[in-house]
């Protein structure tokens, strides 16, 4: 990023590139709006770039991927998608954000990023009990999303 668009006030940031975060890049993007999407960092847990489809094998429930798709495989799409009309990315967290004032000020690695609205979508994240064996088990048959693996235990007694 170049030194003038670092001191420029941008038109939209968002913060976070799951599925909600991408989509609001494609749209944004399509409007013309050159977003940034400061998509978190790959080292960490919390602000996954992707999201937590990054983790997820194949997703069923998507519409469109009769066959299903994998999860990292779907992320990818849609981050190309939103590159090819114009989103602008950044690898890496946001560590302090100041909405008290206009523009909104985003602090990424010391460096202040202005904008006139900021687009927040970190997400969710599965809260585990930090059990030894859920790394092992998660994705055979520990699940953390009753909603997307409900469907994998039709009809039996959880």
């Amino acid at each position: 990023m170049t030194e003038d668009h670092q001191s420029s006030v941008r038109n939209v940031i968002i913060v976070g590139s799951g599925p909600a975060g991408l989509t609001s890049a494609i749209y944004t993007a399509r409007a013309n709006l050159r977003p940034l999407v400061i998509e978190g960092e790959p080292s960490s847990t919390v602000d996954q770039p992707g999201g937590q489809l990054m983790l997820t094998t194949e997703v069923e429930n998507y519409p469109g991927f009769v066959d299903g798709v994998m999860g990292p495989d779907l992320m990818g799409r849609f981050r190309d998608q939103a590159k090819r009309f114009g989103a602008e990315f950044l690898t890496a967290r946001v560590d302090k954000g100041d909405f008290s004032k206009r523009p909104f000020e985003l602090s990424v690695n010391g460096q202040i990023h202005k904008a006139h609205s900021v687009i927040v979508s970190t997400g969710a994240r599965s809260r585990m009990l930090g059990l030894e064996s859920e790394s092992r088990l998660i994705g055979r048959g520990l699940s953390t999303c009753a909603t997307c693996d409900g469907f994998f235990f039709k009809n039996q007694h959880i």
